[in-house]
């Protein structure tokens, strides 16, 4: 009988994602909104200020991470929008 692939839990996914924090300046990368992302099985979404290439490469050379995405966010309602105000949003699906 095939096993039935476990899924990450918010903490597991948030502990693995720690791990690659700790090589950045999370004060210049701004990491807030850990959460599952529905839309697709086994994938949790944060959003951050800057990109940092090296962060998303270290993300997707870990074992448990399947693939990385990310798309360019605009701020909530009642902030400003400009340049500066520009946030993205990653995800992370894991294996």
């Amino acid at each position: 009988m095939p096993r039935k692939k476990k899924h990450k839990t918010e903490e597991e996914s948030l502990a693995i994602l720690q791990k690659h924090f700790e090589s950045e300046n999370n004060e210049i990368l701004n990491f807030k909104n850990h959460r599952k992302w529905n839309l697709k099985p086994n994938v949790y979404r944060f959003t951050v200020d800057l990109i940092s290439l090296e962060f998303i490469i270290s993300l997707m050379e870990d074992e448990e991470v399947k693939n990385v995405y990310w798309n360019a966010s605009i701020p909530p309602p009642g902030m400003s929008m400009d340049s500066i105000s520009m946030r993205y949003k990653i995800y992370v699906e894991y294996n």
